[in-house]
C-alpha cells in the first residue's frame, strides 16, 4: 500500500505545474522547487514533499522520468488561477491515493458538516480497516495537514480541525475533473449514474446530468439510457 508521505500545500502544486518547462528533464527544476517552497527550511523536507508533488502530478501519467511530458493536469495549471485549480488538484490526490479515497470515505461516515473532526477518532477509525501500521497514521496525519492548506478544514488544537463551509464548483471545474478520472482511469467512458462521486466530496457540485447536456458535443458525447448516463470522451 503506497501512502501519503508528506503534506502538500496547493501553493507549492499550482507554482510548480504553471512553471515547469515541459520536455525537459525533472531535476532541472529541482533548484527551482526550493525556492517555490520556501516554508520548508530543511533540505530533506523539500526533497520529499517534492518527490510527492512529481509522483502524484506528473510521473503518474507518464511511463518514463527522464524528461517531464504535458498531461492533462499541467494544460490546466498553465490556462487557470490558482483558485480554479484548487479542487481539481484535490481530486487528484483522491484518484491517485487509494488510502485516501478511503480516508475520504471514512471521514464523511464519521462526521456531519457540523461536527468538530477528532485526528484520533479518525485514525482509530483508518487503523481499524488498514491495520495499526505507521504508513496509515502518517498518511492519516498528512492528508489532514493538506486539507487545512486546501482550507477545506481549519485546525483548531492539536488534534481538532473544524470544517469550513462547503465551496460551490462550476460546471467548467466539474467537467475538468470527469475528464480527470477519465485519463487516469484509462477509460473513454463514464457512466455518471454510477460514479463514484468520492472526488468530490469536499465540495459542493451541481447535478451530473445536467453537466453531462451542457458540454454534450463540446466534451463528450452524452448518451442516456434507462440505466445509465453514458459520456464518451472526446
Amino acid at each position: 500500500m503506497m501512502g501519503y508521505d508528506r503534506p502538500l500545500k496547493p501553493e507549492w502544486i499550482y507554482k510548480t505545474l504553471k512553471n515547469i518547462e515541459v520536455g525537459t528533464k525533472p531535476e532541472d527544476f529541482y533548484d527551482a522547487y526550493n525556492e517555490i517552497a520556501v516554508e520548508l527550511t530543511g533540505k530533506d523536507g523539500r526533497r520529499k514533499t517534492r518527490t510527492v508533488l512529481f509522483r502524484t502530478f506528473i510521473y503518474s501519467f507518464q511511463e518514463s522520468k527522464t524528461k517531464i511530458e504535458s498531461n492533462l493536469i499541467i494544460e490546466l495549471s498553465k490556462k487557470h488561477d490558482f483558485e480554479y485549480m484548487k479542487p481539481i488538484y484535490m481530486a487528484m490526490f483522491i484518484l491517485d491515493y487509494e488510502i485516501l479515497k478511503y480516508f475520504t470515505q471514512m471521514f464523511y461516515r464519521i462526521f456531519d458538516a457540523s461536527q468538530i473532526v477528532s485526528s484520533v477518532a479518525l485514525t482509530k477509525k483508518m487503523t481499524e480497516s488498514y491495520g495499526d501500521t505507521e504508513i496509515v497514521k502518517r498518511s492519516t496525519r498528512a492528508f489532514l495537514k493538506t486539507l487545512s492548506d486546501f482550507g477545506i478544514l481549519e485546525a483548531k488544537s492539536l488534534n481538532n480541525y473544524e470544517q469550513i463551509n462547503k465551496i460551490n464548483l462550476t460546471s467548467e471545474q466539474i467537467a475538468d475533473i470527469l475528464e480527470l478520472y477519465a485519463v487516469v482511469n484509462h477509460t473513454k467512458q463514464i457512466n455518471i449514474k454510477n460514479l463514484d462521486k468520492t472526488i468530490f466530496s469536499y465540495y459542493n457540485i451541481s447535478d451530473l446530468t445536467e453537466i453531462a447536456n451542457k458540454y454534450h458535443t463540446d466534451k463528450w458525447e452524452y448518451i442516456r439510457g434507462i440505466d445509465r448516463e453514458l459520456l464518451m470522451m472526446r
